[in-house]
């Protein structure tokens, strides 16, 4: 995908998606069939083998992301020169420089190939979410779209995601192969995730502060933009007190509560009983005498 001159060649790069939108599109359709069908199908299988290929899997994308992340970071720091205006609104190099050229492209195709994910998911015999799903076609299909057109404020989604799936895959590789289940970092993870839309969302909105100020701004902006991160954000929010919130907190010491009780009366039945024992024993060797 590069140029033949030190820039990029980011107008190859939006034929190059414009011609496999299609065949894109189709995968997604694909994924969401294969998430709403299979899983009556297949039911809770567990399948060993897949352990392996599900490490290497979340091994890859955090390698992946990181490599991606190192690659977009110097420019995204760089882009800081006007403050917030000069980074949300100005393009300069973003898609034309070799490196974050290929960096942000790169990022925009692999939200296809993470649709794997949730396969992995449902091969493995797990439930899968349908947030998770509903996140995943969401995400897939305005990557598809939105290459350039996005402009400037793609280096933000960017990065914000490489970081937090960075974290994210490395520690489904290191779970799957070193702690076997979850841990408390899960949670962490978890709130890295949701720490996404805030601060993309701070940013379309300092956008649509330098389009009302007249100001020049290298975006297509859409207030569709603001309503999904919106949701999401709210969604995930919800999704992560439900998970983790002071409810199930409750939840689990009130079982753990119960099953302390239960085994206290289970201890005192068993001593009540040995006394019974006992005494009939003694009531026994009182009648032989």
């Amino acid at each position: 995908m590069g140029g033949n001159g030190v820039d990029y060649d980011a107008q190859m790069s939006i034929e190059w998606m414009e011609q496999r939108r299609p065949l894109f599109m189709n995968l997604i359709i694909a994924y969401a069939l294969f998430v709403v069908h299979v899983p009556r199908i297949w039911g809770r299988k567990r399948n060993r083998e897949l352990a392996s290929i599900i490490f290497y899997w979340n091994a890859f994308n955090a390698l992946t992301d990181i490599v991606l992340f190192l690659g977009l970071l110097p420019e995204f720091l760089s882009s800081f020169h006007e403050g917030f205006y000069s980074s949300l609104c100005l393009t300069a190099g973003l898609y034309k420089n070799p490196r974050s050229g290929r960096a942000i492209f790169t990022f925009h195709i692999s939200k296809i190939w993470e649709l794997l994910d949730t396969v992995l998911v449902i091969l493995d015999g797990r439930k899968t979410n349908i947030l998770h799903v509903a996140h995943h076609i969401v995400v897939s299909i305005s990557m598809i779209y939105s290459y350039q057109h996005i402009g400037a404020m793609a280096r933000w989604i960017a990065i914000t995601n490489l970081a937090a799936h960075s974290a994210l895959y490395s520690y489904l590789a290191a779970q799957s192969c070193v702690w076997k289940r979850r841990t408390r970092s899960a949670r962490v993870i978890d709130g890295i995730q949701i720490a996404q839309f805030p601060i993309c969302l701070f940013g379309l909105i300092k956008i649509r502060q330098f389009l009302n100020a007249k100001k020049k701004c290298e975006i297509s902006y859409n207030g569709l933009c603001i309503i999904i991160y919106s949701s999401f954000f709210i969604l995930f929010i919800q999704f992560y007190i439900n998970k983790y919130g002071k409810n199930r907190i409750n939840r689990e010491v009130f079982k753990s509560d119960s099953k302390g009780m239960q085994k206290n009366w289970m201890s005192h039945r068993t001593s009540c009983q040995c006394s019974m024992i006992a005494e009939k024993v003694k009531l026994r060797s009182k009648s032989y005498i």
